[in-house]
């Protein structure tokens, strides 16, 4: 087992840029799957006398409803992982933080006993 950690903070915030890259990525996806969903929604023919709009309609909805959902969860969960890997950096900063609050008490400390 190691005798210490290392870890860069700053490097591990800069990890989360791609991350956020992704995040906008996946919601212009679902931005543009919907846009392109409204230009052809319907194209299956007027549902009701029509046996082929009948069948394919419902069909292509739930389709639709599915990449949607399948969109919403991909945003999630580059969206989660955003939110892991800034609480990572703050486990990372915390002790670091920490020590030099210490180092500065027992400095002030000192001072005071001359």
């Amino acid at each position: 087992m190691p005798d210490e950690f290392t870890a860069d903070v700053t490097e591990i915030r800069a990890s989360s840029k791609h991350l956020d890259d992704a995040v906008r990525g996946s919601e212009t996806l679902g931005l543009r799957f919907e846009t392109n969903w409204a230009q052809t929604e319907g194209w299956w023919g007027e549902e009701g006398d029509d046996e082929f709009a009948n069948q394919l309609g419902p069909q292509c909805r739930d389709e639709k409803a599915q990449v949607t959902k399948t969109v919403t969860d991909i945003t999630g969960g580059f969206l989660a992982l955003v939110g892991a890997v800034a609480q990572e950096a703050e486990h990372v900063q915390r002790p670091q933080i920490q020590a030099l609050d210490n180092l500065e008490t027992l400095s002030a400390e000192s001072e005071n006993r001359r």
